[in-house]
């Protein structure tokens, strides 16, 4: 139990960093006050530009993928997870895995740092960071999940509907990999697959209302 605990609080704690703020205020903008607010790399690349966007987004991207590859690794004391956690290693270590990349995932959302460091605990929508997490998951998937993001992207400039579809595409995709050609996932693979679009649309419901309403911006656009 000692070591899940571990796992999880230092999943959170990375997935906590708010690398968009901590660029921005390295370039003097708080992200906060300009573009749509958010502490996320859409918002950095619309408000900073190009390659601080894509440094956040690398960044982000890359708590995701070192809580599954790295921190799910950590034993404390050489306590092993099976049982807690499965009956046999392969499926405490998926499990393992799967929990920290949501860790980071909701610390990414809901960030200690943020609000002890920038006075807000509202973080990232979690696009990036939960990308990171299922590359390390599913690469695959997460593969497919890119071609309808890029896709989506490119037929009409809208960051958010191509996240939110890209998402949806996650359970898909499972799905069709499963019984067209016989691709295995372990359980919390499939469960996190099915829960992450409820999730990107939680985090997304203004950017919903926005796309229903004709007023979102579309990625190009100017920073407010």
């Amino acid at each position: 139990m000692l070591s899940l605990l571990v796992i999880l609080a230092a999943s959170y704690l990375l997935g906590a960093v708010p690398f968009s703020l901590v660029v921005g205020r390295m370039m003097g903008v708080d992200l906060r006050r300009h573009g749509s607010g958010n502490a996320g790399a859409t918002n950095a690349l619309r408000v900073l530009g190009k390659g601080p966007g894509l440094l956040v987004f690398l960044l982000d991207f890359g708590k995701g993928l070192a809580a599954v590859a790295l921190l799910s690794q950590i034993r404390v004391g050489g306590e092993s997870l099976v049982g807690l956690l499965g009956s046999r290693p392969e499926l405490a270590a998926a499990w393992a895995a799967t929990l920290a990349g949501t860790a980071a995932m909701v610390g990414h959302v809901v960030t200690v740092w943020g609000r002890l460091f920038f006075g807000s605990w509202k973080g990232g929508k979690g696009v990036a960071t939960g990308a990171g997490m299922l590359t390390g998951l599913a690469p695959l998937p997460v593969g497919l999940a890119l071609l309808v993001f890029v896709g989506v992207l490119a037929a009409t400039r809208y960051v958010s509907l191509g996240s939110i579809l890209a998402a949806l595409s996650l359970p898909l995709s499972l799905l069709a990999l499963h019984f067209g050609f016989g691709w295995e996932s372990p359980p919390p693979v499939w469960i996190f697959a099915t829960v992450v679009p409820a999730f990107i649309l939680w985090t997304h419901r203004a950017n919903v209302r926005r796309l229903l309403d004709g007023t979102e911006s579309r990625i190009g656009s100017k920073a407010g």
